[in-house]
């Protein structure tokens, strides 16, 4: 009976060592073995490009993001409410990738109306322009300063801006857009896709509770519409995954930033190699950085206590040097 049991759990043993092999030479290969043809199934045949709608696209990651796109051979929308920004950017991706094909789209996520949006996927349409992907990447905490402060602070107007701009847009252009990226391929093996931004927020962050809130539904959301997408026949060439940043360095995120966080540029580029990796594995969501991900796989086995603790850590450094700013300012 007792070398029963020494086989039982030997055995137990080595699957569990099998299993952790498995496990860390998947992380190792989603993150350092990448594609050399980044989002190949997302191309469209023929001589025009194919496109990536990406809103939120004139800096920061989303910029990031339109970069790395148009040095892989796509056509890129920039969606943005600053026209000297979006004008800016165009004239950046060109000069990097000359000859690329770069459209601009001014609307402001936060005031947009339904009757703006469905003109704006309307004009894509009649244009015959080749689109396949959608980034929705549009974001943040667009309060008055200081930006990250007690819920107790905010204005019922302050709560509706940041639904808005965060979840509310993202949902309605999702929804508008899926008529167009669900067509029926023109040839066999070709996709669409979408990608939501979420983030490491999700978890639910003091002094930036709403902001957490909005990024926890775009995570629910994009799980949900690809659970949706999959058990359909006719979307099932449709792929959603949800994308949870780390802390990056950006425009719109640049004081009290996490030592050694990426840059808006390489977090782009880590984005658009890791993509086709997490959908062949069939995954719902997507930390592209390797730390980031490794962040978010520890945190669900942190006592609430402890996450707690590392939570406001992160977010008080963030929030005295935007104090501190702030102070300044004044």
């Amino acid at each position: 009976m007792a070398g029963l049991v020494l086989y039982a759990l030997a055995a137990l043993g080595s699957a569990v060592l099998l299993y952790a092999g498995y496990t860390i030479w998947d992380f190792v290969a989603l993150h350092f073995v990448l594609p050399a043809r980044p989002l190949r199934s997302y191309r469209r045949s023929g001589p025009e490009p194919t496109y990536a709608l990406i809103t939120g696209a004139s800096a920061g990651i989303g910029f990031g993001v339109a970069l790395e796109l148009v040095r892989n051979g796509f056509g890129v929308i920039l969606l943005g409410h600053l026209p000297d920004e979006l004008a800016a950017a165009k004239g950046t991706l060109e000069e990097a990738s000359p000859g690329a094909a770069v459209r601009t789209v001014v609307m402001d996520a936060r005031t947009a109306t339904p009757t703006a949006m469905e003109e704006l996927v309307r004009s894509l349409d009649t244009e015959s322009l080749q689109v396949s992907i959608l980034i929705n990447n549009v974001g943040g905490n667009p309060i008055e300063l200081p930006p990250l402060r007690n819920l107790s602070t905010y204005s019922c107007a302050d709560v509706d801006i940041v639904i808005a701009q965060n979840a509310r847009f993202m949902a309605r252009l999702t929804a508008l857009m899926l008529p167009l990226l669900s067509r029926t391929p023109s040839r066999p093996g070709e996709r669409s896709l979408i990608l939501n931004m979420s983030s490491a927020g999700h978890v639910g962050t003091p002094y930036l509770a709403m902001y957490g809130a909005t990024k926890g539904f775009n995570l629910s959301f994009s799980r949900g519409v690809a659970r949706e997408l999959s058990i359909n026949r006719a979307t099932q060439h449709v792929d959603c995954l949800a994308i949870i940043p780390g802390d990056v360095l950006s425009q719109g995120n640049s004081r009290g930033v996490t030592p050694n966080a990426p840059r808006w540029d390489s977090y782009g580029r880590c984005l658009v190699r890791t993509v086709d990796g997490a959908v062949r594995r069939g995954m719902r969501d997507l930390s592209p950085y390797w730390k980031h991900d490794l962040e978010q796989r520890i945190m669900p086995w942190l006592d609430e206590a402890t996450l707690t603790t590392e939570v406001t850590k992160v977010i008080r450094r963030k929030k005295d040097a935007w104090d501190e700013y702030f102070d300044k300012t004044r």
